[in-house]
């Protein structure tokens, strides 16, 4: 959930200053040592040393948002199940940033000068901190502020998440472990988007980064696609811990539905690398819809806030044919407006139908996309907002749906032009359910005609997990229960071909 969304309404009230500037994302965090209310020394840069990712929450004792995020237990959560008494990958520490409040208000109103809106010491098992001087180095615009500080001493800045949103993001960052280690950060596959609309060149690339003690001076990694090597490159360098390197691989052109898989396969000239966990990438493309007109319908269902969208239909060379909603959002603009959303030239109203018939010109390869400038999509916290595009010699049905998304939906589509081999596979509904899923994975498919369906199940490594055997379907598809209790905590793709076409899912395991 986003919390500052909610709370908008609040965050109006309550924040009465601003900054010149922000911390950057991936700049390096300023080093405090401070003691918490309780007389405990916290030596930041000593917790990044040792290995722990560090969530500092700055907020102010008077600030209705930061209270109700308290109160939701998304951090006492988070420290519970990562702190000390969890797996003891992380600390929390809470900071009251104002320096016009005294002591007293992290207690509630009694003896507070500054105001207070509740006691945010009672029940509260991470750290707390009154210190001014963190927020000032943190260069916070506003309350509640939240980073996620990656043992590399980079910070990134995150909005109030759950406690398992923000777990997703402190993991992501790169963490030392055992002396001859390697990993793959700041992936990109070199595209957009994860449909394939005829042949679409792509570009992948990563950073590659020791995570060993010792120095790190060679690795080969491995490009696949769909298991057959593509390309493998043989690195060298000079890389002490925690430091990077560009990795690029040549322009792959992709026409099919599958896997793209990046390896390190082999570190330091055949020595073992500790942790293989975040040697693997895998991209899971599928293949675009397809129909034979040029004329489309685009229906949009904004949310309780019509101001945060923006989108726009691009041809196969990025040409903008067509846009609507937030000009001040943009295409980029994707949670970038903590501190509300302009209502710039086009702005939708809330919770309103919008319709636009777009006329392309010529068949070809388009796709469309979606920003929400505060990154929880249009779907279904706030509104049940959704966008349809519709082939107008179809209206029935919607060729792309969506708006349950984050900061971005990307999707790609073929106007004007329709391929056979396209159409059972892509137009087949699959459902995964649960998702995640932690004893039984459901999956459902249904098909426009009988045909023969058959799938195969990798785990984040690329490696088999489960097989399906060929099979006939009868009209309206097929159902398969797929029992995962046993399996590991992670990202899975079940992949399925349905009659001459493929077509890739993904889901996670959690426990």
């Amino acid at each position: 959930m986003n919390w500052r969304k909610k709370l908008f309404p609040f965050l109006l009230i309550a924040i009465t200053f601003r900054l010149s500037a922000q911390l950057p994302d991936g700049s390096v965090a300023p080093d405090f040592t401070a003691k918490d209310i309780m007389g405990q020394t916290h030596h930041l840069y000593d917790l990044l040393d040792s290995g722990k990712i560090v969530v500092i929450e700055i907020s102010a004792a008077w600030c209705a948002p930061c209270w109700v995020y308290h109160t939701s237990h998304a951090l006492e959560k988070l420290y519970d199940a990562h702190g000390p008494a969890g797996d003891d990958k992380l600390r929390v520490l809470w900071v009251e940033g104002d320096p016009n409040t005294n002591l007293n208000c992290l207690y509630g109103p009694s003896g507070c000068n500054g105001g207070s809106v509740g006691n945010f010491v009672a029940g509260t098992s991470y750290p707390i901190l009154d210190n001014a001087g963190i927020a000032n180095a943190f260069q916070i615009t506003y309350y509640p502020s939240i980073f996620v500080i990656c043992p590399n001493k980079k910070t990134y800045k995150v909005d109030p998440l759950d406690a398992e949103d923000l777990w997703e993001k402190a993991r992501q960052c790169p963490v030392a472990f055992g002396s001859n280690n390697a990993g793959i950060f700041k992936y990109s596959s070199g595209t957009e988007l994860s449909e394939l609309c005829g042949i679409q060149d792509i570009g992948p690339n990563f950073t590659l980064t020791n995570l060993g003690s010792a120095t790190l001076t060679a690795a080969t990694i491995e490009l696949k696609w769909n298991n057959s090597p593509v390309q493998t490159l043989q690195w060298t360098g000079n890389l002490p811990t925690y430091s990077e390197a560009p990795i690029s691989f040549e322009n792959q052109s992709l026409s099919n539905a599958g896997i793209l898989k990046t390896t390190i396969t082999n570190i330091n000239n055949g020595t073992g690398d500790e942790d293989f966990s975040n040697n693997v990438r895998n991209d899971v493309f599928a293949l675009a819809q397809q129909f034979n007109s040029t004329q489309v319908l685009l229906k949009i269902r904004t949310d309780n806030y019509g101001e945060e969208t923006y989108w726009e239909v691009r041809d196969e060379f990025g040409t903008v044919l067509a846009h609507g909603g937030n000009q001040d959002v943009g295409p980029n603009g994707g949670g970038a407006f903590p501190l509300g959303t302009p209502l710039g030239p086009g702005t939708y109203p809330n919770l309103t139908l919008i319709r636009d018939t777009l006329v392309l010109p010529t068949g070809g390869c388009y796709s469309i996309h979606f920003s929400d400038a505060f990154g929880d999509g249009i779907c279904c916290d706030f509104g049940t907002g959704y966008y349809r595009l519709y082939n107008l010699d179809n209206p029935g049905t919607p060729v792309i749906s969506g708006g349950e998304f984050e900061n971005y939906s990307r999707r790609a589509f073929g106007a004007g032009t329709v391929s056979a081999v396209y159409d059972l596979a892509q137009n087949a509904d699959v459902q995964l359910f649960p998702n995640p899923a932690s004893d039984v994975l459901n999956i459902e498919i249904e098909t426009s005609t009988a045909c023969e369906i058959s799938g195969q199940i990798f785990n984040a490594l690329g490696q088999l997990q489960h097989l399906f055997p060929a099979e006939k379907s009868a009209l309206g598809g097929n159902d398969w229960q797929v029992p995962v209790s046993g399996w590991p905590e992670g990202i899975y793709f079940v992949q399925l071909k349905i009659g001459a076409g493929t077509v890739t899912k993904r889901f996670l395991v959690s426990k």
